[in-house]
């Protein structure tokens, strides 16, 4: 009888330690807990940072964060923003990254007095270029001559729909949304006063200390 009911007890212990480990489980893989995994994977140190680069209010974002209120209707955006897959997010399906896809070089060309020549062996060397896949990938279509002749009126702009900050694309050409309404193609140079930015074209009068909603890497063109 000792013996059962020792064997009774031990068993007991293995359930409630089970049920425990299964309940801290659970926990870990919530909504809210990805989203922390997927802001500190995305560099934010801190809830406060992640907010202000996605232009939230740092209240609502802690809210998701912290799990007191849910993700469905904010889910999209910040999957977007900190690069993660969506589904990943909202149920923990599948990898935490996705919607890439890995495209090949095939070698260099010569643009002057530079000669490539067809079939050279350097594309084992360069690797492969990440693009993003159907459902990250946006076109625009450029009105305008400010970066002639970077991009020419009517050219196709391919980009990355996940938005980025100002500082990850600094001194590169980006699709940015400005706090005035606009969308613009322009170089992001990092402006005087602190917070602000620059935006620089071949064309036209560098604007000064321009408050940036989001910037989007651009990804290809195609001509008009």
């Amino acid at each position: 009888m000792r013996v059962m009911a020792t064997q009774y007890k031990t068993d007991c212990l293995c359930q409630s330690v089970l049920h425990g480990v299964r309940q801290y489980v659970s926990y870990m893989d919530t909504p809210h807990e990805r989203l922390i995994q997927a802001r500190r994977a995305a560099g934010y140190a801190s809830a406060a940072d992640a907010a202000r680069a996605l232009g939230a209010k740092e209240v609502s974002y802690t809210h998701h964060e912290n799990g007191t209120r849910g993700l469905s209707r904010a889910a999209e955006r910040y999957a977007s923003f900190f690069r993660v897959s969506l589904d990943w997010l909202l149920t923990g399906r599948g990898e935490m990254t996705g919607g890439s896809t890995q495209v090949d070089f095939f070698g260099l060309v010569g643009a002057g007095s530079t000669i490539e020549p067809i079939g050279d062996t350097v594309a084992a060397t360069l690797g492969q270029i990440e693009m993003p896949s159907g459902e990250h990938l946006g076109a625009l279509k450029v009105r305008g001559e400010s970066q002639y002749p970077r991009y020419m009126d009517g050219d196709i702009i391919l980009y990355d729909r996940r938005p980025r900050s100002p500082g990850d694309l600094r001194n590169r050409y980006a699709v940015v949304d400005c706090e005035d309404g606009r969308r613009v193609i322009k170089k992001v140079v990092k402006g005087r006063t602190p917070g602000t930015w620059n935006l620089w074209s071949h064309n036209a009068p560098e604007e000064e200390d321009v408050d940036i909603l989001a910037c989007y890497e651009v990804k290809g063109t195609l001509q008009s």
